[in-house]
């Protein structure tokens, strides 16, 4: 199996994108990186040529584009992918994987997501969705309005007929799809506001007729005041400790002194437990079990009952709010819920 991977970029480092950090991510799953490069006037190219093992191929953006739906950036997706379906598209055992410039895998999934890719190929499934973190003004706040994405296919199988869409938000052409528990983190949302308000004007020019841009531009600020969130203590990756300082959060949160957990231990991988960013953790079969005086603050109850849920009630949502979310697995369940409680993971040091 060889892994290939393939984006788009053009003046992201004047809106301080990570895109850094994304190639970072990128470049320690793929052999190769086929980047399709606008024509950049800030430091972009500078930063990508920092990277031994990308491509590039030089674009110039079609200006008749403007306000045609952001076809500008699956056209600039598809140049990538051609690109790489040129040089790799033989090959049976290879497979693509597409990231945004500010979307990016956690490394402590990267087997995951070659276990799910080796399955997908021995199973004749053509397509992959990952899930969608999407970080919301800080690093440790996701949306999970309905109108944030829940999943989408971003590794799909060369040897096919699968294409870029629309705004490059997905892809079509698969016909056998694997939904995995591998995680998106995007983080186009959390900068300066002074750049985010940069970045979604130069996006919704993209996407938006010019006559009717302040009539989208007010709606979309509307509808972002709106956005509800859920705070997640996400240990995040150690190549993101940087840019996260830098926009003021910290990257090493504090332990919390005692947390009970009421649930099944043995539900959850050792991985995962041992990454609990808490001084003292006790796992227990019932509510009984844990001194009254922790149970408001120091408490999460991971077994789902009617009573439970109404003395202890619980604002995690099942799943994020669109319709086509499917259930968070169980060890996302127990992140939300301990970050409920103010408890997160230890990030990598």
């Amino acid at each position: 199996m060889k892994l290939y991977g393939f984006t788009f970029m053009r003046n992201v480092e004047q809106f301080d994108y990570p895109f850094v950090e994304m190639l970072t991510s990128l470049s320690s799953l793929v052999d190769k990186i086929y980047l399709a490069l606008g024509d950049s006037t800030d430091g972009t190219e500078k930063e990508i040529r920092k990277f031994s093992n990308i491509e590039i191929i030089r674009t110039i953006w079609d200006e008749k584009l403007i306000g045609d739906g952001g076809k500008i950036f699956s056209e600039q997706a598809n140049i990538a992918l051609d690109a790489l379906r040129s040089a790799h598209g033989d090959e049976d055992d290879a497979w693509a994987i597409f990231l945004h410039c500010d979307e990016i895998i956690h490394p402590k999934e990267y087997n995951d997501l070659k276990k799910n890719i080796e399955f997908a190929q021995k199973n004749n499934f053509d397509a992959i969705k990952l899930r969608f973190l999407h970080f919301w003004k800080d690093h440790y706040h996701i949306a999970v309005c309905k109108r944030w994405h829940p999943a989408e296919i971003r590794a799909f199988k060369l040897n096919t007929n699968i294409f870029c869409y629309g705004d490059a938000q997905g892809f079509r052409g698969a016909t056998k799809e694997f939904c995995s528990d591998v995680s998106i983190l995007h983080y186009g949302h959390v900068r300066d506001p002074k750049q985010h308000d940069a970045k979604q004007r130069e996006i919704l020019r993209r996407i938006r007729p010019q006559e009717k841009f302040k009539k989208y531009y007010n709606r979309e600020k509307k509808i972002f005041s709106k956005t509800k969130t859920l705070p997640i203590l996400i240990d995040h990756p150690h190549f993101m400790k940087e840019r996260i300082e830098r926009l003021s959060d910290r990257f090493f949160l504090p332990p919390a002194e005692i947390v009970y957990i009421v649930g099944n231990a043995v539900t959850y991988s050792d991985s995962v437990k041992n990454k609990i960013n808490a001084k003292n953790i006790h796992w227990v079969k019932n509510i009984k079990d844990v001194p009254p005086n922790f149970r408001k603050k120091n408490m999460i109850i991971m077994e789902d009952h009617r009573l439970i849920k109404l003395r202890y009630r619980s604002n995690v949502p099942p799943k994020m709010h669109s319709p086509q979310a499917v259930a968070w697995n169980p060890e996302m369940m127990l992140l939300l819920k301990l970050s409920e409680k103010g408890i997160g993971l230890k990030p990598e040091r």
